[in-house]
C-alpha cells in the first residue's frame, strides 16, 4: 500500500473528531450568516421591488409600449444588482467561515487537551514514517516530523487548511 495513502488514511482517522467538529462549527456559522444575508438580500430585493413598481405607474403615463421596455430594462438591472448583493455576501460569509475555521483549529493549541492531541500527532508521524524520524513542535501549534527525505505537515494551520478543503463541497452547498 502506497505511504501516502496510509498517511492520510491514519491522519485522517485521528483528525476525525476535529474535522466533525470544525465541520459542524462551520455549517452552525455558515448557516448563521447565510440566513443574515438572504434577509438582507431579501430586504434590498423589497425594497427594490417597490421602486419597480413606481417606476412602472410613471411609465403607464408616458405610453404602454415605452413603459413596457423601461420596465423591463429596470427589472434587470435590479436583479443583477440583487444578485450582486447576494454574491458578496456569500464571498463575506465564504471568508469568515474560512477564518473561524482555521481560528478554532488554532485555538486548540490553547486547550487543556492540547498535549493529548499533540502525542496523537506524534503517535501518528511515528507509525507513518518509522522510528527514525525527527519530529519539530510548530510554535502556532501541531507537528512537522521527518525522517529520509520525507516530510509530514501536521501544523494545526496545515490541519484546518486540509479539513477546510474537505468540507469546502458540503459548504457549497449552503449557496442552493
Amino acid at each position: 500500500m502506497n505511504t501516502s495513502a496510509v498517511a492520510d488514511d491514519a491522519v485522517d482517522a485521528a483528525l476525525t473528531p476535529l474535522r466533525t467538529g470544525i465541520l459542524r462549527r462551520a455549517r452552525d456559522d455558515a448557516e448563521h450568516i447565510l440566513r443574515n444575508a438572504r434577509e438582507d438580500a431579501d430586504a434590498r430585493y423589497a425594497g427594490a421591488a417597490a421602486e419597480c413598481e413606481a417606476i412602472t405607474a410613471r411609465a403607464v403615463q408616458t405610453g404602454r409600449t415605452r413603459a413596457a421596455a423601461e420596465v423591463a430594462a429596470r427589472r434587470n438591472r435590479t436583479a443583477e444588482r440583487q444578485r450582486t448583493v447576494v454574491l458578496a455576501a456569500q464571498r463575506n460569509a465564504y471568508r469568515r467561515w474560512r477564518a473561524a475555521a482555521t481560528a478554532a483549529v488554532l485555538a486548540l493549541r490553547d486547550e487543556p487537551g492540547y498535549s493529548r492531541l499533540e502525542e496523537t500527532l506524534r503517535t501518528a508521524a511515528v507509525r507513518l514514517l518509522g522510528p527514525d524520524i525527527t519530529i519539530e513542535a510548530d510554535p502556532s501549534g501541531g507537528i512537522v516530523a521527518r525522517s529520509r527525505g520525507r516530510v509530514l505537515d501536521l501544523r494545526l494551520s496545515a490541519v484546518a487548511a486540509r479539513a477546510i478543503e474537505q468540507v469546502e463541497p458540503d459548504i457549497a452547498g449552503l449557496w442552493s
